[in-house]
């Protein structure tokens, strides 16, 4: 059958800026799209009520919903994956093609029904799975992951007290440099190369600092903690010394969000020795 778009997208406005970029690149593609911005003129006086019916119960191959609480709080979306969940009752094929931006689960749709978990996906990498969907040829350059910078400074360094008996300590100092209050959890950290298995990020429970977590800092505000670094975990660590191998140390907010520190070559913890 000849569809009049290859698929149509359908989302809250809270959610637009994503989708735009998904729009945007899939017709750079070629890709026919049923996207609102891109219908401005042709939607102008029409009852959308029946148009949209009609676009997605006869006129699209996919249709994309782009679920989030805020889809499934606004009217329209309700309307849109109702009729789309009709078409794919009807016809029963391949048609609703699910992402998600959070666990917001919509009646209707079963929870069986295969879908995009794009929490952590980027509208570039979306649009190459939508072309490869479409049995289209992929060419979007994705963009490289930039570790997250700005707001929250961390530093690692290290105290070497006595020479006798030598104490090697990590410290990590976090400073909220966001114009607004934070609760900052105490910080993790991860190694460049596995010291067991596959894991690579670990907590230190030797902590020396009297804080309780999560701490709340306003803007300005810093928490400097300082962990012992037990004979055995520095045993493990020496057996990588000259290796190039890093440590970092990360801290999240209740938020959700995440942020790293300057990377510490670990034969830093053994310098003199």
């Amino acid at each position: 059958m000849e569809y009049k778009y290859d698929i149509a997208l359908s989302f809250a406005g809270e959610d637009r800026e994503y989708v735009d970029k998904v729009a945007q690149i899939l017709k750079e593609n070629g890709i026919k799209v049923f996207y609102d911005r891109f219908e401005e003129v042709d939607l102008w006086g029409k009852d959308l009520g029946i148009h949209f019916d009609y676009v997605y119960r006869r006129q699209s191959k996919y249709f994309v919903p782009f679920i989030s609480e805020n889809y499934e709080k606004k009217v329209w979306t309700n309307y849109e994956v109702r009729t789309a969940i009709a078409r794919a009752i009807e016809n029963k094929e391949e048609y609703i093609l699910p992402v998600r931006f959070d666990k917001t689960e919509l009646d209707g749709i079963r929870s069986t029904l295969g879908y995009l978990d794009i929490s952590e996906t980027s509208p570039e990498e979306l649009s190459n799975k939508i072309l490869k969907k479409l049995g289209s040829e992929v060419n979007i350059p994705i963009p490289e992951k930039e570790e997250p910078k700005g707001n929250i400074y961390l530093t690692s360094y290290l105290n070497i007290n006595g020479y006798s008996n030598r104490e090697i300590m990590i410290g990590v100092t976090v400073t909220n440099t966001v114009n607004d209050f934070r609760y900052f959890n105490s910080p993790y950290f991860k190694i460049s190369r596995p010291i067991h298995g596959d894991a690579d990020t670990f907590q230190l429970l030797n902590i020396t600092s009297q804080i309780q977590f999560p701490k709340r800092m306003e803007y300005g505000e810093q928490y400097q903690v300082m962990y012992n670094l037990k004979e055995a975990f520095l045993e493990d660590l020496k057996k990588m010394k000259g290796q190039k191998v890093t440590l970092t140390a990360i801290v999240n907010t209740t938020v959700g969000e995440k942020f790293y520190s300057n990377a510490m070559d670990i034969d830093m913890l053994f310098f003199g020795k």
